[in-house]
């Protein structure tokens, strides 16, 4: 039997919405160990001078917790 834990998270890209979920994911993975999947549950963008600069998904990282057993 196992438990996940679920966190949300931001990932931002200068390309696409892919990439900043890409990102989120490979950061998040530096500090969280045992990544099950993922949600994007969100996608948006910062905008300047009329032009998107700045992608930014939204996601759901899933990941077992750990346990003592």
């Amino acid at each position: 039997m196992s438990t996940i834990k679920v966190v949300e998270i931001i990932g931002t890209s200068k390309k696409d919405w892919e990439n900043a979920a890409k990102n989120a994911v490979s950061e998040a993975g530096e500090t969280i160990d045992g990544i099950t999947g993922i949600e994007v549950v969100g996608q948006t963008a910062k905008v300047e001078k009329n032009k998107i600069s700045e992608f930014r998904t939204t996601i759901k990282v899933a990941f077992k917790v750990k346990s003592k057993r």
